[in-house]
């Protein structure tokens, strides 16, 4: 955070705006980010957020960060946080592997994650915060899934900079949709993570479904009902992922990637190098 109450004047915000939407469109970091381009609070970080998105494309769902006391401390905030998923960073893997090049991203890493969409409108509302059964309702299918984690900053810049530049959200691989859910053992479900590349087959990470609040990841869609960005709401079809179930390794370079959840499936993503994908990629 900047320590201080200063808004960006409107060049500064310009600036700062021009520069993360250019890294965003380029796959390349932000050389330089003055401290005059940090927002000063929740307002101007998300509205700086708004802005970014406003020149990149549809917002098609959200992550939600900051979900536990210890999280919302570290980051220096009072409430969960959501970044935006921009639609030409979701790709839908249901048919087959999602693509993207490595140069598409600064330094990103790989997390599998739970993720719900929306089959109904949630809009913020004040003084009357939304019930778990109240988004259960509204909420059409778990999706299995895979978050490029990326950001266009340079080091050591605050929450309230990586808030505005979508959380450090690069990119959403959404695998087979999963209707009846309510009912499921969360905590149970093992995931394992490989990466198929010139013939090897190697484990790239392993979780579960009890990272995320213990076994609960769909409490923090109900936080993000309750806490949502200013002025965006939670739109139907739009995906809210809950956060990684296996950490966040780098990713290691080109190959493709599967991420296979116990009884719900699998979802598979493909990173090609700048030149022509290699002959031994799986």
């Amino acid at each position: 955070m900047r320590g201080d109450n200063r808004r960006m004047d409107d060049t500064h915000f310009s600036a700062a705006r021009a520069a993360l939407v250019a890294a965003r469109r380029s796959g390349r970091a932000v050389e330089s980010f003055p401290r005059e381009w940090s927002p000063a609070d929740l307002d101007e970080a998300y509205r700086l957020q708004a802005a970014v998105a406003d020149a990149i494309g549809d917002i098609a769902g959200w992550k939600v960060v900051g979900v536990t006391p210890e999280q919302r401390g570290a980051l220096g905030v009072d409430r969960p946080l959501g970044g935006p998923i921009m639609a030409p960073w979701l790709r839908d893997a249901t048919a087959g592997p999602a693509t993207f090049r490595v140069a598409e991203f600064v330094v990103p890493k790989l997390e599998c994650e739970l993720a719900f969409e929306l089959a109904r409108d949630l809009p913020a509302r004040a003084g009357r915060p939304y019930t778990r059964d109240e988004v259960a309702a509204a909420t059409g299918a778990l999706r299995i899934g895979i978050e490029v984690v990326d950001s266009r900053l340079p080091p050591r810049q605050g929450a309230l900079a990586e808030l505005a530049d979508a959380c450090n959200h690069g990119a959403y691989v959404a695998g087979p949709a999963i209707p009846v859910w309510h009912s499921l053992d969360f905590a149970g479900i093992g995931i394992v993570l490989r990466r198929l590349h010139d013939g090897v087959d190697e484990e790239i990470a392993t979780g579960s479904g009890a990272a995320i609040l213990d076994g609960d990841p769909f409490a923090t869609v109900v936080m993000l009902a309750n806490a949502q960005p200013p002025g965006a709401g939670l739109r139907a079809g739009a995906i809210v992922t809950t956060g990684s179930c296996t950490g966040a390794p780098a990713l290691p370079g080109p190959g493709l990637y599967r991420a296979v959840f116990d009884r719900l499936g699998s979802v598979e993503v493909r990173f090609t190098a700048e030149t022509a994908r290699a002959a031994g990629d799986a």
